[in-house]
């Protein structure tokens, strides 16, 4: 190859790279609008009031979404897989399956405190939460059909425990969101005494697993970038895809 077509496929490369950086830019501008929105717990907008918020061009939204929908469903299962890995390494080690589920109720009841922005996103998405939770929905659910296997929980049901838990879980954060003298650790624990009374365990175990010292809860980056990035006002302003 001669010296002026090595130049030419090496300019091609970059541009190629550029191209891609710019859209993966896009994407994620589009993608942290959309947390956002959803938060604020407006996903009813047009998708032109989507790109100015992410500013990026209008055209640029169908170069990665077809519809309004599905980009709110993947922003919300990014946002679910970050607080997903970090549970996950919380209780990776906990060999109860009992103790874990608590350890994870009980988390997840704080994210008010943990992560104020990241509460909303969860429970503006309501039912949503329990139904398209991604790995999260995936991991709680594995882990309650392997208390039901090991003879740790009584219902037949791993799917129908999980909703009646997490439905319970959900209306209370919902709740103390919105009211912020309330002591949220102790009602989260409360209510942990009762998932675990419905899963099966007696009162008294139940009552002493719920109230077990807590293990420090360390966000995984993407978690703790999403909860920075929901306080901020709007995205940083990614480059227009067709510039060069």
């Amino acid at each position: 190859m001669g010296v002026m077509n090595i130049a030419r496929a090496a300019e091609g490369v970059g541009r190629v790279g550029r191209h891609g950086r710019r859209r993966a830019a896009t994407r994620a501008a589009l993608i942290q609008a959309a947390q956002q929105l959803i938060a604020e717990g407006r996903t009813d907008v047009s998708i032109a009031t989507i790109t100015e918020r992410a500013d990026v061009g209008f055209g640029s939204f169908y170069n990665h979404f077809a519809t309004k929908e599905q980009l709110f469903s993947e922003a919300f299962a990014e946002a679910m897989d970050g607080f997903s890995l970090s549970l996950g390494r919380l209780i990776e080690d906990v060999a109860d399956t009992a103790r874990a589920v608590s350890i994870g109720f009980r988390i997840i009841g704080r994210v008010a405190q943990i992560a104020p922005g990241f509460a909303s996103l969860v429970t503006q998405s309501g039912v949503a939460t329990l139904q398209f939770g991604g790995s999260l929905h995936q991991a709680s659910v594995d882990l309650i059909e392997r208390g039901i296997r090991a003879g740790r929980f009584s219902l037949p049901n791993a799917d129908v425990a999980y909703s009646a838990i997490g439905g319970a879980l959900l209306g209370v954060v919902s709740y103390l969101l919105s009211e912020s003298d309330e002591d949220m650790g102790a009602q989260i624990d409360a209510l942990a005494v009762g998932a675990l009374r419905l899963l099966g365990l007696a009162d008294e175990e139940a009552r002493l697993i719920a109230h077990e010292e807590l293990p420090e809860f360390v966000p995984d980056e993407s978690l703790a970038a999403l909860a920075e990035r929901l306080k901020q006002p709007g995205p940083a302003q990614a480059e227009p895809e067709g510039s060069a």
